[in-house]
């Protein structure tokens, strides 16, 4: 028999579970809705992060879309020539590490979520700014893996391109 303390905290894992799955079903459901919005992506934190980095080049002037086929190798976003490969890193993740960039991108956008899955930083690096990283042997890699270091003043994106903090962008 499970203790009264312990079913309690069962109930409120069971509860919290539901919401999450819930929270899941219904943004996979506007992906078949809106795929040119929130689509595409393999995995809810992918969805999210390219959602966030439309809003974000969208405030900057820039008018993105969606990649249509759901797991482009090397871009996420495109308008044009620009191609726009995105990554979304929360704080869950322990190591602030992800996977390696895939060439095929123009730009890089790199977005940290905070606590509450809101974006604390964001990164934005054009090819060129890291081909001139490479040139400089800053960077070593056409293809270095993602990490939160990068946004920092030390980083790739934090000396050759551009970060902002959540106060200075609008999504």
């Amino acid at each position: 028999m499970t203790p009264p303390q312990s079913q309690s905290r069962d109930d409120e894992i069971k509860r919290a579970i539901e919401a999450y799955l819930q929270a899941r079903k219904a943004i996979l459901a506007l992906g078949r809705e809106v795929p040119e919005r929130i689509g595409g992506n393999d995995n809810i934190i992918g969805r999210i992060g390219e959602f966030l980095g439309l809003r974000f080049l969208e405030s900057r002037g820039q008018r993105p879309e969606m990649v249509e086929e759901s797991s482009n190798p090397g871009y996420d976003l495109v308008e044009g020539d620009c191609r726009t490969q995105v990554k979304a890193i929360t704080q869950e993740n322990q190591r602030g590490r992800t996977v390696r960039l895939t060439p095929g991108w123009t730009q890089f956008l790199l977005i940290e979520l905070g606590e509450h899955y809101t974006p604390i930083r964001i990164g934005l690096i054009s090819l060129a700014q890291h081909q001139q990283a490479i040139a400089a042997r800053f960077a070593r890699t056409a293809t270095p893996v993602v990490s939160l270091s990068m946004l920092g003043p030390r980083g790739l994106i934090g000396r050759y391109g551009e970060v902002f903090s959540c106060a200075e962008v609008e999504i």
